[in-house]
């Protein structure tokens, strides 16, 4: 009877894990950090602002990655409805873009299956912006939704979760012999060791701030792209998690302590952008986070790897996506596991 192994607690790795024992697959998850663990930049999920942002696919890749997060908006409506504690939440959504450049509403894979999701017309702009849109999306508290995926899994699933620093594929084949591997372990690591030579790390960091009370951002979020590229977001964390403002993206910087001149210009523009967040004049700043996504030259790998007699089932690379990708992701591993001709079920 073969057993499914994932490599990876992140929000990837999770939702795989669920995926696969809502089929009733008998799964173990293998990881160096889990959602109770304090804080690690290298542990990426749990530093996520995490929303859903639509946006105009500009290759194939793209657009199939844009219908995986249809699937992932899909099951979190229902997750909303019926598990609250999940801390997923259902409000409005809107871009603002200071250069129109490929937002149109008619581009693919943008506006097709969004809720709502509708230009915002131009006398009612912020000055300076040239695009808007005003959607329906999700936000989630990315702390609290780990560790409900990770209590589900424990206590519906009776999963079983193992600590180790992994440096190869090949450790988890010779210590779970006959077992398929889910590889979500962010930057792709191999059967022989090392990592993925297309990965790399995007450094990001944020403020979690506390806002006053009243304050017009727990039911919406607002991204906010200047002419010079910056984007700046403010995100609600549900469940009084406060909110996240951002943020970075810098590319192979691997410094995991914040860098002053960052925390600067996130002040200074959630001044210019979001001044109501502010108390008596200052953002009362509770954290400085930072944390590196896991990219991927060509976007996401998910697909099937054989090593001798060894199946891999690989779902990494998903950047500053995990949470959007999370759920249809899973659902394309559970495809690929079930295609396998040893797999058997619990």
């Amino acid at each position: 009877m073969s057993e499914i192994v994932v490599v990876g607690a992140g929000v990837i790795g999770l939702s795989a894990a669920q995926a696969l024992c809502e089929k009733g697959y008998k799964v173990k998850v293998v990881a160096a950090h889990f959602p109770t663990d304090p804080l690690n930049s290298r542990y990426t999920s749990p530093w996520a602002g995490a929303h859903y942002r639509p946006f105009p696919s500009k290759s194939p890749k793209e657009f199939e990655e844009s219908q995986l997060t249809r699937k992932t908006l899909e099951y979190f409506e229902k997750l909303a409805v019926e598990e609250p504690q999940s801390s997923v939440k259902f409000i409005d959504g809107i871009d603002y873009l200071e250069e129109k450049g490929l937002y149109d509403v008619k581009a693919k894979g943008y506006y097709e299956d969004i809720q709502y999701l509708k230009e915002i017309p131009k006398n009612q702009l912020p000055k300076g912006v040239e695009f808007g849109a005003k959607y329906r999306t999700w936000v989630l508290n990315s702390p609290l939704y780990i560790q409900y995926l990770q209590r589900k899994l424990t206590f519906k699933y009776g999963v079983e979760f193992i600590r180790t620093e992994l440096t190869s594929l090949k450790q988890v084949s010779q210590s779970f012999p006959n077992t398929i591997i889910v590889n979500a372990s962010g930057l792709g690591l191999q059967y022989n060791g090392g990592y993925d030579p297309k990965s790399y790390v995007i450094r990001g960091q944020t403020l979690l701030v506390r806002a006053p009370e009243g304050h017009p951002y727990e039911k919406q979020t607002i991204t906010h792209q200047s002419k010079d590229g910056l984007w700046t977001f403010v995100i609600p964390r549900p469940l009084d998690g406060g909110l996240i403002v951002g943020g970075t993206k810098q590319v192979n910087d691997f410094q995991n302590t914040p860098k002053d001149e960052d925390t600067k210009q996130l002040i200074e523009r959630s001044r210019a952008l979001y001044p109501e967040i502010f108390i008596d004049g200052e953002l009362d700043i509770k954290n400085i986070n930072v944390g590196f996504r896991p990219a991927r030259e060509g976007g996401i790998r998910i697909e099937i790897e054989k090593v001798g007699k060894q199946y891999i089932v690989h779902d990494y690379g998903f950047g500053g996506m995990g949470y959007e990708l999370s759920r249809g992701s899973a659902e394309e591993v559970l495809k690929l596991v079930e295609s396998i001709p040893t797999v058997s079920k619990l």
